[in-house]
């Protein structure tokens, strides 16, 4: 039986870890490294989630952001277009980001 088929009164979904991808940007993040991961629904949709949220300027809280497709691919880059859309929104001049301007998942979490 496929996972896709189970039923259970008390649980309202179920979702597949696909993949998961790290990504290098020197540009946005201190660190460099971020990762990203890729679930699949019961209707075949991907769900991307990044491990790391820009904080915004007003008050400092994360900016947690992610993505969807029709596909791995087209989640995973939703996604990350998303978070490059986040910091350069985010009112930080992104020249001088550092690693206080983020919050990281906790690793149990991701």
């Amino acid at each position: 039986m496929s996972w896709k088929k189970i039923k259970i009164a008390e649980i309202q979904g179920i979702e597949k870890v696909v993949a998961e991808f790290y990504v290098r940007s020197i540009t946005y993040i201190p660190n460099c490294q971020f990762r990203v991961k890729i679930t699949e629904d019961i209707n075949g949709k991907y769900s991307a989630r990044v491990n790391v949220a820009i904080r915004n300027s007003r008050d400092s809280s994360p900016e947690w952001v992610g993505g969807t497709g029709d596909s791995i691919d087209e989640a995973l880059e939703n996604s990350i277009q998303e978070l490059v859309k986040s910091i350069k929104s985010s009112g930080k001049n992104i020249n001088f980001l550092q690693e206080e301007d983020f919050e990281w998942s906790a690793p149990e979490d991701f």
